[in-house]
């Protein structure tokens, strides 16, 4: 008998981590088991089963021109729903079969739908498949329905976006390995996606920002996998407002979301401002939004809400607050002219000391948090055992996609974790030096040097009227931020 094997995955399911490997290592199981000669695949990779169109479907095409042809004696399907969800199309594909003198067969089912009880047996399964089909779309508009009015995201994040803790998307900051120019280079999509917005608002066309993506080593996420970056995949970002902390509603508007914004909707508003330029030349448009110092990090210690900044017509810049902006006169947020912050954040960079000991300080907090420094070897080598298994795991199509990679994630932070007291020593020593001349830095830096030097320090500034209240450093500074903190508690 010539067995051939009919294996499909949709976009969702490879998503979700359903495998073609495991419909093939079925398929091998039993044709040994039968004794049955291999006649070949035929696999649908990204294509649903439920569509009445056929055309959409390749693989399936072929096999089915191929069973007509006399090239195969049974077509084997790892399960009934791999083959097609739709009633109609199952019935009259098999009946096509049937007429080819081509068997039919479903591992999973374990019925041979040739005789007249699998006949009778095929339709009940297949309009079971067509409900669940029905269903599950039903009931995944219901649940998208559900999250959007709780203000989260739906659907595949998009770049420079991931999961936090709590599930609301944060920024990218997960540390990526490349190779640039020979050299192994730590890149985070987070900062490929400000470098996006930076040079779409500098007037680059899409085509330009994507080659700078590419060539600095980002690449695209989502259904389509890792690939270097185009103009179309360039062209939409600007237009995703989820980037400003808002998420569509399905119905062609955008809702506030739970996740804080990515994006100062001012940069965002430059390059949309930018691009409509582009497109009508002729046309003079006075561009006031630029990227000032503290652009996308400043937020209001009042209310919580974004902190905007705009040239005023003397030219100097003001903040003020979004949410006062809109009406909402319980905030009292009273602002000022940005300069005015500024000079508060160089005092305080100027005013930062590192003292001698900080290695050691640091270094003991870390051993007090997590004593596994006297073992760090031996729970790595742990640790990467884990991470193989749960690779051969999903490999075996035994573990989904999300889950391994939500486990692959907490395994890779773990053995970083799990740096030495002398390699932790170095990185704090680059991290040292950095922060001992970054008041000077500041002080000759333009406003977009400011900015870049602003967001490699602090994740927000807070501000409440007229003063600068609270710095929330990024991960890797924050034990400075503690130990001279710690230093200013003292000296009051």
């Amino acid at each position: 008998m010539r067995a051939a094997l009919y294996a499909r995955v949709s976009s969702e399911e490879q998503l979700e981590g359903y495998s073609i490997d495991a419909q093939r290592r079925a398929f091998r199981g039993f044709l040994e088991g039968r004794g049955w000669s291999d006649a070949g695949e035929f696999i649908d990779e990204g294509k649903s089963a439920r569509t009445d169109d056929i055309n959409k479907r390749p693989a399936f095409k072929r096999m089915m021109s191929d069973a007509v042809s006399g090239r195969l004696d049974v077509l084997v399907v790892h399960k009934l729903d791999r083959f097609s969800r739709n009633l109609r199309i199952t019935l009259e594909y098999f009946d096509k079969l049937v007429k080819a003198g081509v068997a039919f067969v479903s591992i999973n089912e374990q019925m041979d739908f040739t005789t007249p009880s699998g006949k009778v047996h095929l339709a009940l399964v297949g309009a079971f498949a067509q409900y669940y089909s029905d269903n599950l779309s039903q009931e995944t508009k219901k649940g998208w329905h559900e999250r959007r009015r709780q203000g989260l995201y739906c659907g595949t994040l998009p770049f420079g976006a991931m999961k936090g803790e709590d599930g609301i998307p944060i920024p990218d900051m997960q540390e990526r390995m490349i190779e640039a120019d020979g050299k192994q280079v730590t890149i985070r999509n987070y900062e490929g996606l400000k470098m996006a917005f930076d040079l779409s608002a500098k007037g680059k066309s899409d085509r330009d920002v994507a080659v700078a993506l590419s060539g600095a080593g980002y690449r695209t996420t989502g259904t389509h996998g890792p690939r270097p970056f185009s103009r179309d995949t360039v062209k939409d970002l600007p237009n995703n407002r989820f980037y400003v902390g808002e998420i569509p509603d399905g119905k062609g508007s955008w809702l506030k979301a739970k996740h804080k914004p990515l994006v100062d909707v001012a940069v965002l508003e430059a390059v949309q401002e930018t691009r409509k330029s582009r497109r009508h030349p002729r046309q003079t448009i006075n561009l006031h939004a630029r990227t000032y110092s503290l652009s996308g990090l400043m937020g209001c210690a009042k209310c919580g809400s974004t902190i905007r900044l705009q040239t005023s017509p003397k030219g100097r810049a003001r903040v003020y607050c979004a949410t006062r902006a809109k009406g909402d006169a319980e905030c009292g947020f009273r602002g000022t002219f940005l300069d005015v912050y500024e000079r508060q954040i160089q005092q305080y960079l100027e005013h930062f000391e590192i003292p001698q000991d900080y290695q050691e300080k640091i270094l003991k907090a870390h051993a007090a948090l997590r004593k596994a420094y006297c073992d760090a070897r031996t729970s790595t080598a742990a640790l990467e055992k884990r991470l193989d298994r749960v690779k051969e795991l999903y490999e075996w199509g035994d573990m989904p996609k999300a889950e391994y990679q939500a486990k692959r994630e907490d395994i890779q932070r773990e053995i970083a974790a799990l740096a030495t007291p002398g390699e932790q020593g170095q990185v704090l020593g680059r991290l040292a030096h950095f922060l001992a001349n970054v008041g000077n830095a500041w002080e000759e830096a333009s406003q977009e040097q400011r900015n870049s030097l602003a967001r490699t320090l602090f994740e927000n500034i807070m501000a409440e009227d007229e003063r600068v209240v609270a710095v929330k450093p990024r991960p890797e500074f924050e034990p400075f931020f503690k130990l001279n903190f710690e230093r200013q508690k003292a000296d009051i």
